[in-house]
């Protein structure tokens, strides 16, 4: 039994060592704690998601997380710190939160960046010659003139800006519509540019679109042509993109060489960003994106293209900014509660229980260094809920303390030896521990999904995500570490003073 403490001992030590070495010091590409909006301050911005028609609630639930993980990708390539993307699947609405930032224009602009990625071509007519706005706009019965693709029709303006969509309805009648959905009137289109060209989705033979969601990577490279070094961009494609880009690239090539017929659109949030040639039949899921690039626009194209392409569509809805000042006197009222509790429960653990009392507080500071260092290299997001729920675990860890020590001194009035009084002491308190914790991981399993899909769930998932932690590990420490404790003094001389280890009253 001593040799299996002493093992035992060994190891809470060398967790205890990390747990500080953690906190302390820089681990895993952790340095700090990840504080939520309400604590670091920061931008949130809100979207609705906008599905296919004809979309199962199953599938709009897939369709919510792909894009959650999509715009989380995109926006870790930008640097940014801790970032939350939550879907909200009850309302359709995907909540983007960006601890740090000040100005929600910048954030709104970032995150919008990273829409909807796709590749078109020119739509050519019978002739063989590109279709513009004006083709269209002088029909007297609106219809497509490339039958065989119903999609949308996109035409940008000379800033490569999405001026106007020709679309269908749900009645499957014509009409155009601007960048937000909103109808355009024939007659001052005509007014306009009427030669902007007409784009249409790149499709392979079977139909599926070729987008960014096809493609594997995309990096920015130095190639060194007859004019000295440039900036391109190296793609490839998965092995369903490889195929449909080639399928593309045959049907491309065939057009006039150096026209814009022969150009490859890519479209981010639907505007024209590049429109590279294609320069030969078949690629084999390589090819290379040439232009008038800077190293740091290649870059930026790079990530664009590599993030991928959401699933969906979404409408901004409102933005909102958090001053970190709040948080920032919370978190100090926080911590300084914090301690002054930890001092009164460890004084009323040590005055009341004695020896045990006092191994109970030095579990409460193995129970503190390793719920910290794993809030910080999990991470977890920290917000004042959270924090509620971090503080109350270290309670209900004190409270399942006091279970055992009662217990204790029963066995001890009892007449047991400090040795058989500590087994059975916390032999017959375990099952009390346990049922009670196991409601408690009910309770804030329950907390945690409702949080994921209630507006604004964010305060009750980070009170249930932390209380749900600090409960596992409390349950550890009051069973594992403060019973290694206890078991050091059986057989030494202090072991033998049986009342040291019971309560002021009632001692034998």
């Amino acid at each position: 039994m001593k040799r299996r403490n002493s093992i035992l001992l060994i190891v809470l030590i060398a967790m205890l060592v990390f747990s500080i070495v953690a906190l302390v010091f820089p681990l895993f590409g952790r340095s700090q704690m990840q504080l939520g909006l309400d604590l670091k301050g920061g931008v949130r911005l809100v979207y609705q998601a906008k599905f296919p028609d004809n979309t199962t609630k199953t599938q709009q639930d897939q369709l919510l997380d792909q894009a959650v993980t999509v715009i989380q990708t995109r926006i870790d390539k930008f640097g940014i710190t801790a970032p939350t993307i939550q879907a909200q699947k009850t309302n359709g609405r995907i909540v983007v939160e960006l601890p740090g930032y000040s100005d929600l224009d910048t954030a709104k602009k970032l995150v919008e960046q990273t829409a909807y990625l796709e590749f078109r071509e020119v739509e050519i007519n019978s002739s063989g010659n590109p279709v513009t706005i004006n083709d269209y706009l002088s029909q007297t019965t609106l219809s497509f003139i490339d039958k065989q693709e119903t999609g949308p029709r996109y035409f940008v303006d000379d800033n490569n800006t999405l001026a106007a969509v020709l679309q269908t309805d749900s009645s499957g009648n014509i009409g155009f519509v601007d960048a937000n959905g909103k109808a355009l009137d024939i007659a001052t289109l005509k007014t306009g540019n009427t030669q902007m060209t007409s784009w249409i989705a790149s499709r392979g033979d079977n139909g599926t679109q070729l987008t960014g969601g096809l493609l594997s990577t995309a990096a920015p490279e130095v190639s060194t042509q007859t004019t000295g070094a440039k900036a391109d961009i190296a793609i490839t494609w998965n092995s369903e993109g490889s195929t449909i880009f080639d399928q593309v690239a045959k049907r491309l090539y065939a057009r006039p060489a150096d026209s814009i017929q022969r150009g490859l659109g890519i479209f981010l949030d639907r505007n024209l960003i590049s429109a590279p040639q294609i320069q030969d039949q078949t690629y084999g899921g390589k090819a290379v994106i040439t232009g008038n690039f800077t190293m740091a626009s290649a870059t930026i194209l790079a990530n664009q293209l590599s993030s991928g392409a959401l699933p969906i569509q979404e409408t901004y809805l409102y933005g909102s900014k958090v001053s970190p000042t709040l948080g920032a006197n919370f978190t100090k009222m926080s911590v300084v509660s914090g301690i002054v509790a930890f001092i009164l429960v460890a004084l009323f653990m040590i005055i009341y229980y004695q020896i045990s009392g006092v191994m109970a507080a030095l579990a409460l500071i193995f129970y503190g260094a390793v719920i910290l260092a794993i809030f910080k290299l999990w991470p977890v997001t920290l917000n004042l809920a959270g924090i509620g729920g971090f503080v109350l675990s270290l309670g209900m860890a004190v409270d399942a303390n006091v279970i055992i020590f009662e217990r204790m001194k029963e066995e001890i009035r009892n007449g047991r030896a400090l040795g058989a009084a500590i087994e059975a002491g916390f032999d017959r308190a375990w099952l009390a521990i346990r049922d009670s914790n196991i409601t408690t991981f009910i309770s804030c399993i329950i907390l945690i999904f409702l949080g994921g899909i209630v507006p604004n769930g964010e305060s009750v998932r980070g009170f249930g995500i932390t209380l749900f932690i600090g409960v596992a590990v409390s349950m550890f420490t009051c069973i594992t570490v403060t019973r290694t404790l206890l078991r050091l003094f059986v057989g030494t001389k202090i072991g033998q003073k049986a009342s040291r280890f019971s309560t002021l009253t009632g001692r034998k």
